[in-house]
């Protein structure tokens, strides 16, 4: 572990004298003083002496664009999906993207200096995706991989380095790795201590992006707003939230796709929400938007109807599995199609009901069975 003299001010400072102190010697413990609380400076503000009623100074306002549409100056911003969906390969084509002044899945950015904290990846792995995603050597673009270390960044050794650096965008990935958040299921202590990225962004005018988790079950049948784990008082805090969402939607049944469910403070909603394919080879990743879809459309994660099945004691059919899941049936048949489709899924005429399939995980032997005739039941 590395020595820090702070610790041992402090443990001074608390009483506890080293053994290799003399104690005959001159050395002695600082004696902490009482503190009085001081009052709150308001500063408050006359509404007549700001009032505007011209179109220009009203947009002017607003802080400038990073990303058109998305994401602004001195914002706090938060990244929220279930594990394994390819949020840091979305937020890394976001975080290059920026360093860049590049499009990004078909929106405008307007380049800055970044900084990624990563917290769980391996420097080589890290390395690897950052190669594969971008198309070419990344300029204005900074990382630290953090993982195994023993003692990790405060949120004031971040503000250090972003005013020494001069970095305007800064993405934490994940949250949960920080140790920043004591209690991360109470909203009086997450609401307390997330209030300190806020005050970073005014101190350094620097935004931030953190990544976090979905709450338990993917945050499927949660809004955008409370997708992320936790306390519910997350979705409030954040000026903008980007959901990614897995969905069986795309063209390719064994591709990967994700639908972009975004909440934003100082944006027009999305009427139609992105939806975006994951494409990989062995030496690059492709991330696109193919397609736009309606905002009711987001809760079809096939791995919700997998889920299901692989706990199911028996077959099942469509209406049980809609009312399992609370989706509708035309949601759950549109699924399952493209699941027995991509053989992840059997299809089979239930003994007890012939104009009626059911449906369980493919066992031993399927590959030679028949797919029934009758799909309209």
């Amino acid at each position: 572990m590395n020595y820090d003299p702070n610790d041992e001010l402090q443990a001074l400072a608390a009483g506890h004298v080293p053994e290799w102190i003399d104690p005959s010697s001159s050395i002695r413990v600082p004696e902490l003083q009482p503190t009085t609380p001081q009052p709150f400076q308001f500063a408050l503000v006359d509404a007549s002496d700001v009032w505007t009623c011209d179109p220009a100074q009203i947009a002017g306002l607003s802080d400038a664009a990073i990303v058109e549409g998305l994401l602004r100056d001195k914002e706090v911003a938060s990244i929220v999906g279930a594990a394994k969906t390819a949020k840091t390969w979305w937020g890394m084509s976001l975080a290059i993207s920026i360093a860049a002044g590049a499009e990004f899945l078909g929106f405008e950015t307007h380049a800055r200096k970044v900084l990624y904290l990563d917290y769980e990846l391996k420097h080589g792995t890290f390395t690897k995706r950052l190669s594969m995603i971008a198309s070419e050597q990344p300029a204005n673009f900074y990382f630290q991989c953090l993982r195994g270390e023993m003692r990790l960044p405060s949120v004031l050794d971040v503000e250090r380095l972003i005013l020494e650096n001069g970095f305007g965008v800064i993405v934490i990935d994940s949250l949960y790795r920080t140790g920043w958040l004591s209690e991360e299921n109470n909203n009086d202590a997450v609401s307390r201590e997330l209030a300190i990225l806020q005050n970073l962004t005014r101190n350094t005018g620097c935004t931030i992006i953190v990544i976090d988790h979905t709450a338990k079950g993917g945050g499927a049948e949660r809004s955008a707003v409370d997708a992320a784990r936790g306390a519910s008082s997350k979705g409030g805090f954040y000026d903008a939230i980007f959901v990614l969402r897995g969905t069986d939607k795309g063209p390719d049944p064994s591709g990967t796709y994700a639908i972009l469910d975004p909440v934003l403070r100082d944006w027009p909603g999305f009427k139609k929400l992105p939806l975006i394919s994951f494409s990989w080879s062995s030496t690059a990743c492709e991330i696109t938007k193919i397609d736009e879809i309606d905002k009711g459309e987001t809760t079809t994660d096939p791995a919700q109807v997998i889920e299901f099945l692989t706990d199911a004691e028996a077959p099942v059919n469509r209406k049980d599995i809609a009312a399992a899941l609370d989706i509708s049936e035309p949601t759950v048949r549109r699924v399952l199609d493209k699941l027995v489709r991509s053989k992840r899924v059997v299809e089979a005429i239930d003994p007890r009901h012939k104009q009626r399939l059911v449906y369980r995980l493919p066992d031993i032997g399927d590959a030679q069975r028949q797919t029934p005739p009758n799909r309209d039941a």
